[in-house]
């Protein structure tokens, strides 16, 4: 399984989180101390769309997770 960390923030906070790819476009989010924080599923698609699972994480965090998602598989694709 690929693992990755990000850096993500909305307007209060920056927080490093490290993302499991789960296969799919799933992955599952870990926080700063390793607790699962939830999944999320990007959409090859609509960029713009993605699912959640268990997550206790805010909009504008997840906004910024699923753009840094794209980021790396950009990134590792070339």
């Amino acid at each position: 399984m690929e693992e990755f960390e990000i850096s993500v923030s909305d307007d209060i906070k920056e927080r490093n989180l490290r993302l499991k790819a789960l296969g799919n476009q799933w992955y599952e989010i870990y926080d700063e101390s390793g607790k699962l924080a939830g999944e999320i599923k990007i959409d090859e698609k609509n960029h713009d769309h993605c699912e959640t699972r268990g997550c206790t994480l805010d909009l504008p965090i997840l906004s910024s997770i699923r753009k840094n998602i794209f980021l790396h598989k950009m990134f590792a694709e070339n």
